[in-house]
């Protein structure tokens, strides 16, 4: 879990940079860099197995863990998270015009943002961790 999503957060970061720091002047004007479609087929490639892999992380994660409300919020912020994530990135490969626009920002805005996301839960998760070690051994 930890790689696919380092994987999808670095290759988008690493698109994120090409597009905005790095195009290409050509005769007819700035062009996007030539690795663009490249880290864009990497990215969208993880992102199906992120797809899968959070899917199947959040039937079996989130119904163990329902009950225990110390994480509650800030795994219920991830998967909201993720989900937008998910819809805006479909909407960037299936919608035109305005919709493609308001997702391309959405996308970008809060791809960037994942990792402060992520590192929240992880955080939260590892806090809890020796009250949960603590309790089993009693």
């Amino acid at each position: 879990m930890y790689t696919i999503c380092s994987l999808l957060w670095l290759s988008g970061c690493a698109w994120l940079v090409l597009h905005f720091f790095f195009p290409v002047t050509t005769d007819f004007g700035p062009a996007p860099n030539p690795l663009e479609p490249w880290i864009l087929r990497v990215h969208g490639w993880v992102a199906i197995g992120a797809v899968f892999l959070f899917g199947w992380i959040t039937s079996e994660h989130i119904s163990d863990r329902w009950r225990k409300p110390h994480n509650r919020v800030s795994g219920l912020s991830l998967a909201v998270f993720v989900s937008i994530l998910t819809l805006s990135g479909y909407a960037l490969y299936y919608t035109t015009d305005r919709l493609h626009d308001a997702s391309a920002i959405a996308h970008e805005v809060l791809g960037a943002l994942a990792i402060v996301f992520a590192l929240v839960h992880w955080r939260a998760r590892e806090r809890s961790a020796p009250n949960r070690r603590g309790l089993r051994s009693v």
